[in-house]
């Protein structure tokens, strides 16, 4: 199973698959999934991936975890973001891939998210 992280972008608990350096700086390649509603009105676990700045990914406090961190896959990325790598989807789940996110990505149109999915608490706000 891969680390986890959060990611700030969605406040979302994440796996983490692999490192890529694309022009100096770090990403992380991560996919985490949201429970909703599906216009065919099952409901389900959507699964989505994304390449997420490393300064947006947030690592378990957990020890035991680093050891983990330091197994995960790093690589060059290539100068194009349309070729840096998906991961490999499961048979049977849905899917989507959102490519480099340096913002929270839009909502996806074929799911609507149910209480009780893997999403964190929104944000305090102190103000």
């Amino acid at each position: 199973m891969p680390p986890r992280v959060l990611v700030h972008l969605v406040r979302q608990l994440a796996d983490l698959h692999a490192w890529g350096r694309s022009a100096g700086s770090w990403w992380g390649l991560v996919s985490w999934r949201t429970y909703g509603s599906f216009g065919d009105g099952t409901n389900g676990y959507l699964y989505t991936s994304a390449w997420v700045p490393a300064r947006l990914l947030e690592p378990s406090g957990d020890p035991a975890a680093r050891r983990e961190y330091q197994q995960v896959q790093r690589f060059e990325l290539p100068a194009d973001s349309s070729a840096w790598p998906v991961p490999a989807a499961s048979a049977g789940r849905r899917w989507r891939h959102c490519g480099p996110l340096e913002d929270a990505p839009a909502p996806a149109p074929q799911i609507a998210p149910l209480v009780g999915g893997t999403a964190l608490p929104p944000a305090r706000s102190d103000g």
